[in-house]
């Protein structure tokens, strides 16, 4: 995927999410004081953030799929994203299942002995690991969670970025997350402040800009690459 590509495909994302966005802003204004504007600010609400875990989900998957597409090698790449083509390996060190073929039976329950098992099995592979191309497979990164700071500065930090990229626009989501769940959960029933409800939709409108920014500079400059 070339940058041009990469970047085509997340402005039209953002664009499309922006779009409707600003239709429903427009709509808000013009029941300015008027019956149904506090029900459609709230409804607005659950759809901004909603964007933004769609579109935080979307792009930074479209990142991992662009470098999967590069066929790099490990030995190129920053260490995180190395770990992450073996995330599944290194669950495989830790699991007490995962147990020696030889022992399996005779002392199936020898967990120090099993452990070794699976130190020396690494290190059978370890040299192998640095010649395997980048595939960072489905699941490495979760995004399943409600997407908050933490999620993002999580992402941001797997995918080889710094986890506070975007410290400067990304303080009103925790608010906006918590307005949310409790709206869609029937806990929230206030009058949404005008107030409020614009640093929300500025919030939404920063972010998704900022990560647009963020990981297409990240892409162009290939900032995916180990330090040399």
């Amino acid at each position: 995927m070339t940058v041009d590509e990469f970047l085509s495909e997340v402005e039209v994302e953002r664009l499309i999410r922006e779009e409707e966005i600003r239709k429903l802003n427009n709509l808000i204004k013009t029941l300015e004081n008027k019956a149904g504007e506090n029900e459609l600010r709230r409804a607005t609400i659950c759809m901004l953030y909603a964007h933004i875990e769609g579109f935080v989900k979307f792009t930074f998957c479209l990142y991992i799929n662009a470098l999967n597409k590069m066929e790099l090698q490990c030995n190129q790449v920053k260490p995180i994203l190395a770990a992450a083509v073996f995330y599944k390996d290194f669950k495989q060190l830790i699991n007490p299942d995962h147990k020696s073929r030889f022992f399996k039976k005779s002392l199936p329950e020898d967990s120090h002995l099993h452990r070794i098992f699976r130190h020396e099995e690494f290190f059978e592979k370890i040299e192998d690991f640095y010649k395997e191309k980048i595939v960072i497979e489905d699941g490495y990164l979760n995004t399943d969670s409600n997407v908050g700071r933490e999620i993002i500065e999580k992402l941001l930090y797997q995918v080889g970025l710094p986890h506070k990229a975007l410290g400067e626009v990304i303080g009103p989501l925790s608010k906006l997350k918590n307005k949310r769940n409790d709206i869609s959960h029937g806990v929230d029933r206030s009058v949404i402040q005008t107030s409020d409800y614009e640093e929300y939709y500025s919030c939404t409108l920063g972010i998704m800009n900022n990560i647009s920014r963020v990981l297409f500079k990240a892409y162009r400059e290939k900032a995916f690459l180990k330090a040399q």
